[in-house]
């Protein structure tokens, strides 16, 4: 940690607080001590987002400050016998030329957005006329003619010929003037895109000293995303998030071609530098792109280089596909994951993929419709490829309707086609055909618009065509398995193993940050993420909340009346479900405003509040706190959250407001001052231990110790350590909603014996424990609390 008495200067556009302060040293430490792995718990509200910017920009200033001065191994051995005063000139002649070239970079930035202003560039235009072969609207549903066998056909000549044609028009020619680049880069990844808008609006309250003195330098910044939301052509815009790529290539390929995807260098140039100098969030770069008619999601690729910072979803950043595709070099990079609890899913959910026979059916039917439609237009390529896949689709069917099955259960694919003809068809072949015909595209456009649609859902035939690349090129570190969901049968193939997916991205970068609100229990991650990382090139830092230890207490009910035991089989128990009522009771008289409690399922919520309604207590509660309830339909969430705050505005009594841990409100919603002044976790929301998901998981980790020469017991204990964390890192993240900012008070009851164990305890994030009051005085010291802040 760097001393107070020769603090860093983070350049922190507010006075940071002592937290913040401490957490931006232990950033600046990890990567500057070569650290290859930090994991990082700073708690919603305590400034985050803006600790983590302005380390990493200092850290990544004073970096290319002090490395501007390398010279490669070889120029240094070449000039040992140099005299000083010759290696110094030459040192110096390559700062100057550095500090020469970033100067003319930023004058040429601030030159093109005085330029730009307003003004919305007109020159392009749709007046000249060329006479082209009207396209009918059937023919947008027909695929090119494909040909399986012999040479290479015209498709994938006209993409090999596309991909050049784009990646030429994407990049400068060589007797360009060259841009500033920027080798050592930061990369920002969260999961969703308002996350990531966050860390743009962040970004905009920062400046940071220059690279070089006597030189400002302005932060670098791209933000990259999906087609969904780059996209500007409005016929491939609209489209779902499955077809929309397809739809992009395939309008590429007509004559028309897309009229925003420009071959006018100077214009993607403009592009470029304009979304460089200054910071633009991923709106603003779709609305330059519609004012300069360019298309942002490939001109903004132009820019890469130069970039300093680069923000981008998962799922861009944990494919390496994606990344190739992009252009993303992550070399010696340092990576930012956000939102680091939801990790280790995210990527399991990226290469996992399922299918039920209903699904089947649906697309078999879909299918019929358009062959039937279509038949003789197609070439005999796409022909036998439509039957090929019905056949496929009827196989799996079929094995799925005929098997005795069991959540959990491992499928082996020859059992799949053991019994069929299904072997004879070459599915290789057949996910090549996917891939390239983007007939799943062309059958969804057709199904969306026809009369004789079966109400299939056509998106699926997306699942199938993954679920098939699953079948033909599963990964080693996944398997297929029975699950059930929603009482419906599917049959699963899962990402077993994130490590191998994770490890890609950090034997590239040069230090990767995991941070989040909730990051407890970090051995979730250092045990399933990241296990070939040493430990001591792992850092791992928690600081304490920013609100005094006045405005939050933590307390554990074991029993009131009876022990509290709400675990699956005994949290039904009336006598239980009769004194959590009176519990509960007793904490709406004393606190005010709002009340949230969590309850481990729907179903566990319930049963409980059809107990209540039975006995009478669900009347008493309502003269106390009127009560509302988390919708299943978790599109009904906001209306619901809207009434519960406008009923605490307006109304002395308050709300009470019980949800489930899992749901929106426990991830999404910030119950920020009197929306939450008590949080109440009844039980530990453990997942269903029977559900396959659940099964798989804990059979592979299991078979990873035994592999390793582990006993049965560790390997027993291994995979219950994985389970008890999924259940505390649910309970984790639903009472981080509840604190937002230095000022917010609240109390937080954890309901339940277990909460008494210190191997729980232990797993709750640092802030919650530290804050843990031993004593039983629940309803005195609750009392006292909140008259103080009266």
């Amino acid at each position: 940690m760097c001393p107070t008495s020769i603090r860093r200067n983070y350049h922190h556009p507010f006075a940071p607080y002592d937290i913040q302060l401490k957490l931006m040293d232990a950033i600046y430490d990890t990567i500057e001590n070569g650290y290859k792995i930090g994991l990082f718990e700073s708690p919603t509200g305590t400034g985050k987002t803006l600790s983590i910017i302005c380390s990493t920009m200092t850290w990544l200033r004073d970096y290319k400050r002090n490395h501007v001065f390398e010279i490669d191994a070889e120029s240094e051995e070449s000039s040992d016998d140099e005299p000083e005063w010759v290696k110094n000139a030459y040192r110096s002649s390559i700062v100057d030329k550095s500090k020469d070239k970033l100067k003319q970079f930023e004058q040429h930035l601030d030159q093109v957005e005085q330029s730009h202003g307003d003004k919305v560039r007109t020159e392009f235009t749709t007046h000249q006329k060329i006479k082209r072969r009207q396209v009918t609207q059937e023919e947008t549903f027909l695929p090119d003619d494909y040909h399986s066998d012999g040479g290479p056909d015209l498709l994938e000549a006209q993409n090999v010929k596309l991909n050049k044609e784009i990646n030429r028009l994407m990049h400068r020619e060589e007797n360009e003037a060259k841009d500033y680049h920027c080798k050592t880069k930061i990369f920002f990844s969260s999961r969703t895109h308002s996350q990531l808008n966050q860390f743009s609006s962040q970004l905009r309250l920062t400046s940071f000293d220059s690279s070089f003195d006597d030189l400002t330098e302005r932060t670098k910044y791209l933000p990259i995303g999906s087609r969904k939301q780059l996209c500007v052509n409005e016929k491939v815009s609209k489209c779902g998030d499955q077809s929309i790529n397809d739809a992009c290539i395939d309008l590429q390929k007509t004559k028309e071609g897309c009229t925003y995807l420009t071959k006018d260098q100077s214009l993607v140039k403009e592009f470029s530098d304009l979304s460089l100098s200054r910071i633009r969030d991923i709106e603003d770069l779709a609305t330059l792109g519609t004012e300069l008619h360019a298309c942002p999601y490939y001109s903004v690729r132009k820019g890469l280089e130069s970039a300093e910072v680069v923000s981008l979803p998962y799922q861009l950043l944990f494919q390496k596909s994606a990344r190739d595709a992009w252009g993303l070099d992550i070399k010696d990079a340092i990576i930012i994951i956000d939102e680091a609890h939801n990790v280790i899913d995210s990527i399991t959910s990226l290469y996992s993929v399922q299918i039920s026979v209903r699904q089947l059916h649906k697309v078999m039917q879909s299918l019929k419709v358009y062959l039937t439609k279509f038949a003789k237009r197609l070439n005999s390529g796409n022909r036998i490829n439509i039957i090929k896949l019905t056949k496929i689709c009827k196989v799996l069917a079929t094995f799925m309707e005929s098997q005795e099955v069991s959540p959990g259960k491992e499928v082996k694919v020859e059992d799949i086609f053991q019994d069929s003809t299904g072997d004879l068809v070459n599915i290789h072949k057949l996910d090549e055909y996917l891939t390239k015909s983007k007939i799943a595209y062309k059958i969804e456009s057709y199904i969306e618009k026809s009369e004789d649609s079966p109400g299939a859902s056509s998106p699926a035939l997306f699942e199938i065509a993954k679920f098939l690349r699953a079948l033909t090129n599963p990964r080693k570190e996944g398997k297929f398995y029975w699950d059930k969901i929603a009482n419906e049968f599917q049959l699963r193939y899962m990402l077993l193993d994130p490590s191998i997916v994770f490890n890609e991205i950090v034997a590239d970068a040069k230090c990767v940050l995991l941070c989040g609100g909730t990051m407890e229990p970090m051995t979730d991650f250092t045990d399933f993420l990241m296990p070939q990382v040493p430990q001591h090139q792992i850092k791992a830092f928690s600081c304490q909340h920013i609100v005094p230890n006045d405005n939050l207490k933590v307390f554990t009910i074991d029993k009131w009346g009876i022990e509290f035991d709400f675990s699956y089989n005994r949290r039904e128990d009336k006598s239980q479900m009769e004194k959590l009522g009176q519990f509960i009771l007793q904490i709406c008289k004393v606190v005010p405003h709002g009340v949230v409690i969590f309850f481990s399922s729907y179903n566990f919520l319930y049963k409980v509040v059809q107990y209540w309604q039975q006995t009478n207590l669900f009347q008493k509660l309502t003269a106390f706190k009127t009560i509302f309830q988390e919708p299943t339909n978790s599109s009904n969430v906001d209306a619901v959250l809207s009434e519960y705050s406008n009923v605490i505005t307006s109304q002395e009594k308050g709300a009470l407001l019980l949800s489930v841990v899992g749901g929106k409100l426990s991830e999404g919603i910030n119950f920020s001052d009197n929306l939450a002044r008590a949080v109440i976790m009844i039980g530990l929301p453990y997942p269903n231990a029977f559900s396959g998901e659940i099964i798989a998981k804990r059979a592979f980790i299991e078979s990873q110790v035994l592999a390793k020469g582990g006993s049965l017991q560790s390997a027993k204990e291994s995979s219950n350590e994985y389970y008890e964390n999924l259940c505390m890192k649910a309970i984790n993240q639903s009472i981080g909603r509840c604190i937002r900012h230095g000022n917010d008070y609240a109390l937080i009851y954890l309901v339940d014996k277990r909460y008494k164990q210190p191997r729980v305890q232990n797993k709750l994030s640092k802030w919650v424990k530290d804050r843990l009051v031993t004593d039983d005085s629940v309803l005195d010291d609750s009392t006292k609390f909140f008259s103080s802040k009266r």
